[in-house]
């Protein structure tokens, strides 16, 4: 059909959602490629995972390792000034959603999806660039910094690259989410400071005037610090912030301090998707703000639900079909509409007052509440979730 070099399935990016798709494309036995410039492993920040993800890894054969993955029962929400702490179990949420996720290290993390996708058959090439897709009615054409590659189809995963999204204008920011991320890591917790994450690992998510902030326990006695603002920010601004706090310089006390990087201008919609013969996975297929840790549940839940309509379509030969992901990406619009309606809520309304610290609860509304926290979106009967989607603070949900 394409010459000798064809392959059913080229993915640009070996991340989780990358190699997710190309695990269960390549299982399914056609034959796949993925390019990634990286070399593996390489850090990555988003460490803290959902439990609706846990399902993915199950799927795909991932078997946690104790030096990557740390359980995580919930997440305990944090205002410094004044003093106020409240804690959301996962084991709350409305039945028939999973009772515990992970924080890993995402390096590793990321390296053993990747195994898992060659394990299934895909072919992965590392330290290689993609620099042009273009697609025709019989075939896609990947040019890269080692030649050229062609495919009956193309997914980009290519993370906050988001290569096609650019290529097409697709771009559209979230106006009102945060735009900076400044973190860092640190080693060699004490033992006071670990013994204070407890048996189940809560995230701490600090609330902030400008924005809020994260502390993440890894394997290892390790943990996770950052900082997500809508204003500006230098590597110095996570020392003037979060780490200034009584909490971080507690838990962080007499540990090893790491490098501080930047991110910015994260949060965004992809304004097209997918097309004949192409789609967008991950973080490439839009990016929300990390508050609530969605980003790798939507990349790979995402991908599993790509993949599984590309097998069909490639077993029927109808690849080329440009609304062949229409019911995927209605159904992924849901989850990340859900998401957008709650961040928009954190940062625009007093919801994380009325909800996170709340003085006393509403036993009807908690569970459905921790079903979000948890990733649970795509579930019919989550009446917070229906009032997340109904009741849209303005046109879009804090819309781009």
């Amino acid at each position: 059909m394409t010459g000798p070099r064809a392959v059913d399935v080229l993915v640009i990016g070996a991340g989780p959602a990358g190699a997710t798709t190309a695990a269960l494309v390549a299982r399914a036995g056609f034959r796949v490629l993925v390019l990634e410039k990286a070399e593996f492993p390489r850090f990555h920040v988003g460490e803290s995972l959902l439990p609706a993800g846990v399902r993915v890894h199950e799927r795909i054969g991932l078997r946690p390792r104790a030096d990557v993955f740390l359980y995580k029962g919930g997440a305990e929400f944090v205002r410094e000034s004044p003093s106020r702490r409240r804690t959301f179990r996962f084991a709350e949420a409305l039945p028939g959603s999973p009772r515990h996720a992970f924080h890993v290290d995402r390096a590793e993390f990321d390296a053993m999806v990747r195994d898992r996708a060659v394990a299934a058959g895909a072919e992965v090439r590392h330290g290689v660039t993609v620099t042009e897709v273009d697609v025709d009615a019989d075939l896609a054409r990947v040019r890269t910094s080692a030649g050229t590659e062609t495919a009956r189809f193309v997914v980009d995963a290519t993370g906050q690259d988001r290569l096609l999204a650019r290529r097409l204008d697709a771009v559209r920011p979230y106006a009102s989410f945060g735009k900076v991320a400044v973190f860092t890591r640190f080693e060699g917790l004490s033992d006071a400071a670990w013994d204070e994450f407890g048996p189940e690992n809560d995230i701490r998510i600090v609330m902030r005037d400008d924005g809020w902030g994260w502390m993440i326990p890894l394997a290892g006695r390790r943990l996770s610090v950052g900082m997500v603002t809508r204003g500006r920010a230098t590597p110095a601004s996570l020392d003037d912030g979060i780490l200034s706090g009584e909490l971080a310089r507690r838990l962080t006390a007499g540990a090893t301090r790491r490098d501080t990087g930047v991110l910015r201008n994260f949060s965004y919609r992809n304004a097209r998707p997918a097309g004949a013969r192409f789609a967008t996975v991950g973080d490439a297929a839009g990016f929300l703000d990390p508050i609530f840790s969605s980003g790798i549940t939507l990349a790979m839940v995402g991908a599993e639900g790509l993949a599984d309509r590309l097998v069909d379509a490639l077993a029927a030969g109808t690849e080329a079909d440009p609304d062949l992901l229409a019911p995927h990406l209605a159904g992924m619009d849901r989850g990340y509409r859900t998401f957008a309606a709650l961040i928009d809520r954190f940062y625009n309304t007093r919801f994380a007052e009325s909800v996170f610290f709340a003085e006393s609860d509403d036993l009807a509304l908690r569970p459905g509440v921790m079903s979000v926290l948890a990733g649970d979106v795509w579930r019919a009967d989550n009446p917070f979730q229906d009032l997340l989607l109904r009741a849209r603070r303005r046109a879009g949900n804090g819309a781009a």
